[in-house]
């Protein structure tokens, strides 16, 4: 029986489908099939292509609900009681989607260790130091960990370190994007790009230092003296122009990100880096991880929607038969072959083609002359 993953209910809804084996026969982000950006539920399409791999035996869930709530209601945001269970958000994801599946049974496992197996469990590593930084899971907002295979081959992970909420690099990054007028959680890959036209310094003073002195309690141990789970003011550092700002908040995500990079090298775990998370979509930053590893290995979906890969790794235990990142495969053998399709494009390579004939017919009888 296969093992279907789901990340789903908050946002970036996906789903794996693994056989028993390790193939990754599937996987599908609901997004693509909806065409609404970070949609947070499964679509129906989503599962009849799940459905073509065969039945379902087991369903793993890419986080712990009642742990998630838990957080949500210590944070003020207020507990969603349709999704304190598994039960529910399941119910909530796959009633009247018909998903084919036998008598399966159900399993979650911690954010991000989902993060974590998704990345490890795809490396090429035997033994890897393994973290994890995003915006928030239940609780860790960064985890660094020891992954290994032990003598049958089966995965193991030992947390090494952690750091809560409320203190978050990716909130952090996401606060800063809202700050320059963006949409938080969905365009920090424009703030990272905007960096390139700003300066980090001006007016004699280091506009990075300024973020750090007003906003960073301890940088060694990653904490800050806000909470961003709301944002920061619209009128947050003023005298800043967008650009700048950018700059100012890329170069300190990179310190941040570099000292937790420094700390996980410091556990002498392993040479081998996998690096999870949505923080890790942070190119930018990447670029200078080889400082502190000889081998990185960046899982092409690091963030929730790779996390359901991962939930469905744990359930499997071992490592994944990965052979690169195109996996839904039928699907696009679907847009590939759908016959008006073909039709279109014979049309244009038709027209393409006289209109090519045409000219070389003009071009040479114009020489002709």
């Amino acid at each position: 029986m296969n093992i279907l993953g789901i990340s789903a209910g908050f946002h970036d809804a996906a789903a794996a489908v693994i056989s028993h084996n390790g193939d990754i026969l599937f996987a599908g982000h609901s997004e693509r099939y909806s065409k609404v950006k970070n949609d947070p539920h499964i679509h129906n399409n989503l599962i009849q292509d799940v459905n073509r791999y065969g039945p379902i035996g087991h369903v793993a869930y890419y986080e712990v609900p009642w742990k998630k709530q838990a957080r949500r209601l210590y944070s003020g945001e207020g507990v969603e009681w349709n999704k304190l269970t598994l039960s529910q958000i399941l119910a909530n994801e796959l009633s009247n989607k018909k998903l084919r599946a036998v008598m399966p049974r159900f399993s979650c496992y911690n954010h991000h260790l989902s993060h974590a197996a998704a990345g490890f469990q795809t490396s090429p590593y035997d033994r890897a130091t393994v973290v994890v930084i995003d915006a928030i899971g239940e609780w860790d907002t960064i985890s660094i960990w020891a992954a290994e295979y032990n003598a049958q081959g089966q995965v193991q992970y030992k947390k090494l370190w952690s750091q809560q909420y409320p203190h978050s690099i990716g909130l952090f990054y996401s606060a800063m994007t809202q700050r320059v007028g963006l949409k938080p959680n969905e365009d920090e890959y424009v703030l990272m790009g905007m960096a390139a036209y700003g300066k980090h310094t001006g007016q004699g003073y280091s506009y990075t230092k300024l973020l750090v002195d007003n906003l960073v309690d301890n940088l060694a141990k990653v904490t800050f003296k806000e909470n961003f789970h709301i944002g920061v003011s619209n009128t947050f550092e003023p005298e800043l122009d967008d650009v700048n700002l950018a700059a100012a908040a890329q170069q300190l995500l990179e310190k941040l990100v570099y000292r937790v990079m420094s700390k996980a090298r410091d556990f002498r775990w392993s040479s081998n880096l996998v690096y999870m998370g949505g923080v890790a979509l942070n190119c930018s930053a990447n670029r200078n991880l080889g400082d502190y590893f000889e081998n990185i290995w960046i899982m092409p979906n690091p963030g929730d929607a790779g996390s359901s890969l991962g939930a469905a790794a744990l359930k499997y235990g071992r490592r994944l038969n990965w052979v690169n990142a195109y996996l839904a495969t039928i699907y696009q053998d679907r847009i590939r072959l759908h016959p008006y399709l073909i039709v279109y494009y014979l049309t244009v390579f038709v027209v393409l083609l006289v209109a090519a004939l045409s000219l070389v017919h003009v071009l040479w009888g114009t020489g002709a002359y």
